[in-house]
């Protein structure tokens, strides 16, 4: 698959009404108010001649970070920005000290760039904004009760030594936010919406944290969540949309694709949003945080 040209074509500004939680720090739910939605226009766009299949990308300081899946070497390739010019590329399958089993892209502060191996169990630190790569800090990934390192599907930094850890198995969802530096979990939440009924889950779903603010959308529900990240655990605020999914849905042909990406800036999310069905946003959803 080859990396499209990311094009928004339409801006939908609006405000987030914060509800007031009840005794039980249930969520509680608002209907949108969206206006009229404002058309974008293209400044630039950024092509890139190869084939491979795109994990993540970011931009880090003055540079265009893209994470690629199913090549053994060069996987993490940076480009100068704004002149979009290749820098270098880097990266290796293998079994080496700084070589990767399995690949995930996660999510790092001060302009560098995390990869995580839960194969290797570890997770790496990069610098980006130099003419070389190099790797700021080595972090070791921690085991379940059985000895296996645990099945993390996104690592958001939150500070200097501690991580939003996402854990997603067969029946639940959970968050812990741990000090990798010593490898200690300091609290967990469960996610409210996975449940043992259903052994796979359509409703997949997406984070980012801005400042102590996690925002949640979810890709087969029309669905955002908010919490508040306190003292090292996860809070409730409250949360938009609907309580309908497609968990029970006979034909997965059918599944809708809502939330495809979200990302922070500025104090601002902005939430990339399909709302015909489609693997390509169509709408940006921009919140006040």
């Amino acid at each position: 698959m080859k990396l499209r040209t990311l094009s928004f074509f339409i801006l939908l500004l609006f405000a987030v009404g914060c509800t007031t939680r009840d005794k039980q720090a249930e969520i509680i739910w608002k209907e949108r108010n969206i206006p009229k939605a404002v058309h974008l226009q293209v400044v630039d766009s950024l092509v890139i001649n190869q084939p491979f299949n795109l994990l993540s990308w970011s931009i880090n300081g003055n540079s265009v970070c893209f994470v690629t899946s199913g090549m053994q070497d060069g996987f993490l390739s940076v480009y100068s920005y704004p002149e979009c010019m290749k820098r270098f590329d880097f990266g290796k399958i293998g079994q080496g000290p700084d070589e990767f089993i399995t690949l995930n892209a996660g999510e790092a502060r001060n302009n560098r760039l995390l990869l995580y191996d839960i194969m290797g169990r570890k997770a790496l630190l990069f610098d980006t904004d130099k003419d070389t790569l190099r790797v700021a800090s080595r972090l070791s990934l921690y085991n379940d009760e059985e000895g296996l390192c645990r099945p993390f599907t996104y690592i958001t930094q939150i500070d200097s030594d501690n991580y939003l850890m996402k854990v997603d198995d067969a029946v639940s969802s959970t968050w812990d936010i741990s000090d990798l530096k010593v490898g200690k979990v300091k609290s967990s939440f469960k996610n409210p919406n996975r449940t043992e009924e259903y052994s796979y889950t359509p409703f997949d779903f997406i984070q980012c944290v801005c400042d102590t603010t996690l925002i949640v959308a979810y890709k087969y529900m029309d669905r955002l969540e908010y919490y508040s990240i306190k003292d090292y655990r996860i809070y409730p605020l409250f949360a938009m949309g609907s309580h309908t999914n497609q968990a029970d849905i006979q034909d997965y042909n059918y599944l809708m694709q809502y939330y495809l990406d979200v990302a922070p800036h500025n104090g601002f999310f902005y939430c990339l949003k399909s709302d015909d069905g489609m693997e390509s946003g169509n709408i940006i959803e921009v919140y006040d945080v």
